[in-house]
């Protein structure tokens, strides 16, 4: 497939050029802002005019509907009229299918269209500080070293966590939900997840790789990030992005603590087994489906292959270096090592 390929897909801004070296004006690089909506109009005017408000100004907004039935159409029609080709409706043609397809069709658009090097992912109901684009842009910038062809990069932050009114209910949303982005590797990504994908820039080279998202995928900020383990990725310990939390979050911040993770079990211990058995066997299919992308790519699959050789062994030989493959606190870990198979 080639990243180039029906660069007829979408109208770019009037006079954009691909970017073709890193000694460019970091001003002028354009980067697309992928935005995926539904029924989010309560919030959806705040979060685009945080966009217009980045200190970096050369972007493009590409919004991807999944079926919405209140204002949302509406108000990103008033947007379009105002931004004319710098905010692009990209047609949905299976709208209803999730956010991870929902997404899918925006990172296929951004790729297919070729006119920006970089994409970056937004959700409807967040709000953007003004430094995110420019702060990304330095980061991947650094990353990509020159093999911005070759490698694919991707670049992701901390978040402050909000209410629905953007009162601050944590200012780090790592630190809130006990994760290490920092830390986390290639090894730990397959079974836990820290990219949140609101937060993400990547290259046309992850984008290429990552496509199309196979049917095993879990969420597709998740498969970005096992792909970024072939190549690059870096965090950011900032908070860029207020992340409002109002009760209809796709996924949100939840509280880890142990005195309420363990009311949850009191409460729903069914539920919960089923759920983390459930997530076992959801991140042993897409670790199977990381494995044959990488063997089709030509890249290394060895650490795959290991994590999966791994779970396929007996209870006692797990228990042995469960923490060698699960990342997370302690009951986490235990948890993934008795519950997953």
């Amino acid at each position: 497939m080639s990243a180039d390929s029906d660069a007829s897909t979408l109208a770019g801004p009037r006079g954009a050029a691909p970017v073709t070296s890193l000694t460019s004006s970091m001003e002028s690089v354009l980067v697309d802002v992928l935005l995926a909506t539904y029924n989010g109009s309560r919030y959806l005017a705040q979060q685009l005019d945080s966009i217009l408000a980045q200190t970096h100004t050369s972007w493009r907004i590409l919004v991807s509907d999944d079926g919405s039935s209140d204002e949302t159409l509406a108000i990103l029609r008033r947007y379009e009229a105002r931004l004319g080709e710098r905010l692009v409706l990209v047609p949905n043609p299976d709208a209803g299918r999730g956010v991870v397809r929902n997404f899918e069709n925006l990172m296929q658009a951004s790729l297919n269209d070729g006119l920006a090097r970089w994409a970056v992912f937004a959700d409807q109901d967040d709000v953007w500080l003004p430094e995110k684009m420019a702060s990304q842009l330095r980061e991947m910038a650094r990353i990509e070293g020159g093999d911005a062809h070759a490698v694919p990069c991707l670049v992701h932050s901390d978040l402050t966590v909000v209410d629905e009114f953007l009162a601050v209910l944590s200012p780090s949303f790592a630190r809130y939900q006990r994760m290490d982005p920092a830390g986390c590797s290639q090894l730990s990504l397959l079974s836990v997840n820290q990219v949140t994908g609101c937060t993400m820039m990547v290259n046309r080279a992850l984008l290429a790789q990552a496509l199309p998202l196979p049917a095993e995928t879990i969420m597709h900020d998740w498969w970005c990030a096992l792909i970024s383990g072939s190549g690059r990725r870096s965090f950011i310990d900032q908070p860029l992005i207020l992340y409002r939390q109002h009760g209809a979050n796709q996924l949100g911040a939840k509280d880890r603590g142990l005195k309420t993770r363990l009311l949850r079990m009191l409460t729903d211990g069914r539920g919960v087994v089923q759920r983390v058995r459930m997530l076992g066997r959801a991140t042993r299919l897409q670790a199977e489906a990381l494995r044959q992308r990488l063997h089709l790519q030509g890249g290394d699959e060895g650490y795959v292959s290991e994590y999966l050789s791994w779970r396929s062994r007996p209870l006692w030989a797990r228990l042995a270096r469960y923490r060698h493959y699960y990342f997370g606190p302690e009951l986490d870990r235990l948890s993934r090592c008795l519950l997953w198979f």
